[in-house]
């Protein structure tokens, strides 16, 4: 089965970072001073440490940042029981910044209301996030931080048991990374639930999207220094009752999601999505749609703007009942051509030049669908006029993928 090239890795993965830290030193700190003492431990850190936070609520006026150091573990007593608190920043974009750190794990703490992005790690190697949340406690609002927990320019990720709500952006971000699982999360009330964008193989599977504006994206954005996302299998996952408003900032991108979106691919490579449960949205179920759609230019040479290489097969997709949502402008746009109807899958039919259609729907049960044809004219009335609803055409298969570039550590711990 294709699982099983990729399922050889995470064991892999897990092992080789344990191996890493079996020579640690312990630094316990004290309830009582560890606003003051937690980033001094973290600049004078050495290879190997743990760092452990007591169970509390600490408040923080100031990011925490660490940089450099390997092979380091910050370990709480379990999300909801210790709480980083920083509802009073005054300094620093994120709550909790790490650079640059090969061998990082962190565990078991929660980050609540951060003046920016709640857990950022950039330039990491070899990373465990598990058992964190992040948060802001005030609701939603255009004023909280973009992401929750996000990974970004990192290799050989592991994400699992971890809960993000509120982001006005996306709970759970993974961008311009390789070699990724994210497993066994679960993102409520923001605006994107989870988000994959610009991201080279990976996993992500077990996880569930509630009461967001959007409940899973897979994206590639352009102009950034990782162009093209490709290689990503997408399984077991429940996307229920995405239906919340879209409260992020006007001129965003996740802004254009209307709410009761279920799942959305925009403008990657190689997606196999299954065994997902998508339930329960008043816009649409599934949307695949090139950069192109969306109207906005870009500059990079390198950013291949369609879809291609796109496998949804074997899930369940129901309950999309209107009317669509028109309060942004993405909704606005499919509820004025579909004439408030909601779809189960939308395509909009804009495919790469030169290219046979790599588009294959198959055993999804008895779902509506609609290709919008973009590509024969983008103005409303012409797609109007342009669109059907044949889906037989997409009744196909797609080969494996080739996933021996990281075969060493995508694999196993279920």
């Amino acid at each position: 089965m294709r699982l099983n090239n990729i399922v050889l890795g995470i064991t892999a993965l897990m092992l080789t970072l344990t191996a890493c830290k079996q020579q640690t030193s312990s630094n316990v700190l004290n309830a009582e001073n560890l606003t003051d003492e937690l980033q001094r431990k973290l600049i004078t850190a050495v290879a190997g440490d743990v760092i452990e936070l007591p169970e509390g609520t600490f408040e923080f006026k100031r990011s925490i940042s660490l940089n450099d150091t390997p092979d380091i573990t910050i370990k709480g007593a379990g999300k909801g029981k210790t709480i980083l608190s920083f509802k009073d920043q005054i300094q620093g974009a994120e709550g909790v910044l790490v650079k640059n750190v090969k061998g990082l794990t962190l565990q078991g703490f929660t980050v609540a209301d951060s003046k920016g992005d709640a857990i950022k790690v950039q330039d990491c190697t070899d990373v465990i996030m598990r058992d964190l949340e992040t948060t802001w406690t005030k609701g939603k609002l255009s004023t909280n931080g973009a992401y929750g927990l996000y990974p970004v320019s990192s290799t050989n990720v592991l994400m699992e048991d971890c809960e993000s709500s509120y982001a006005m952006d996306a709970g759970i971000y993974v961008g311009q990374s390789t070699n990724v699982v994210v497993r066994n999360n679960l993102v409520h009330n923001n605006v994107a639930g989870l988000e994959i964008e610009n991201t080279i193989s990976g996993e992500v599977y077990g996880n569930v999207a509630r009461n967001n504006t959007g409940g899973m994206l897979i994206f590639d954005m352009p102009d950034l220094p990782q162009a093209n996302g490709d290689r990503i299998k997408f399984y077991d996952n429940l996307m229920e009752n995405n239906n919340g408003e879209n409260f992020a900032p006007e001129g965003m991108v996740v802004s254009t999601i209307p709410p009761g979106s279920g799942m959305i691919f925009m403008s990657h490579s190689n997606i196999e999505a299954y065994n997902n449960t998508i339930k329960g949205h008043k816009t649409l179920g599934v949307a695949v749609n090139s950069w192109l759609f969306t109207g906005v230019p870009f500059e990079s040479a390198e950013f291949d703007p369609f879809c291609t290489n796109i496998y949804l097969h074997d899930n369940v997709i129901t309950g999309t009942e209107g009317p669509t949502d028109n309060t942004t402008e993405y909704g606005n746009l499919v509820s004025t051509i579909l004439e408030g109807r909601a779809y189960d899958l939308i395509i909009d039919g804009i495919f790469k030049p030169g290219e046979p259609m790599s588009y294959c729907f198959k055993n999804n049960g008895d779902i509506s669908f609609v290709n919008l044809n973009a590509g024969m004219g983008p103005e409303p009335e012409q797609i109007m006029k342009n669109m059907d609803h044949d889906l037989e055409k997409f009744n196909c298969d797609l080969p494996d993928f080739d996933t021996s570039s990281h075969d060493k550590w995508l694999v196993a711990s279920k």
